[in-house]
């Protein structure tokens, strides 16, 4: 038996051990050719991120590992490997929209939020405190989370009754 050049009987130790450590090796890339797989996928990717957005290794590593996508990836179930590094690339894209989005519409609530304490405050004429402990108390901000989207098109009046009705059936 040769390897490289080197017959392995007059080397029986030798010819045991590289004998095993290829076969073990060949069992893990069997096993999990993901794992074979993603050096060279991430290369690409990371690559294309590189070029796409301009961005430095570091900052293109951190955009890429930071995401859902990523962590498919390292997935042995979802063979996501085989994609093309542009559909890889098109579905980093979308969830970077879709974290975008999220964060945008967090801060639209948040506005929302704060427009309904001063209003309120102002109308009830009590303290930030008062009134931050009573939406705390009763669940006011998880009830204007949950209702943003019906409420912050409507008209303060029509916004302080509804927060006012909820408080009082919470009591």
């Amino acid at each position: 038996m040769h390897y490289y050049g080197l017959n392995l009987a007059i080397f029986p130790y030798f010819r045991k051990n590289i004998i095993n450590t290829n076969l073990n090796t060949m069992e893990i890339f069997q096993n999990t050719p993901g794992s074979a797989m993603l050096p060279f996928v991430m290369r690409e990717l990371v690559e294309l991120v590189m070029k796409k957005k301009v961005l430095l290794l570091e900052d293109a590593l951190h955009y890429i590992y930071s995401t859902q996508l990523y962590k498919s990836l390292l997935d042995e179930n979802t063979k996501l490997w085989y994609s093309s590094t542009l559909s890889l690339y098109e579905a980093l894209e979308k969830e970077k929209a879709e974290q975008r989005k999220v964060q945008n519409d967090n801060s639209k609530i948040l506005l929302f939020k704060m427009f309904c304490i001063e209003n309120y405050r102002e109308a009830k004429k009590k303290s930030t405190e008062e009134i931050l402990l009573l939406f705390s108390t009763h669940g006011v901000f998880d009830f204007l989370n949950d209702n943003f989207e019906m409420l912050h098109t409507q008209d303060t009046e029509y916004i302080l009754d509804t927060i006012t009705t909820y408080i009082n059936k919470k009591r």
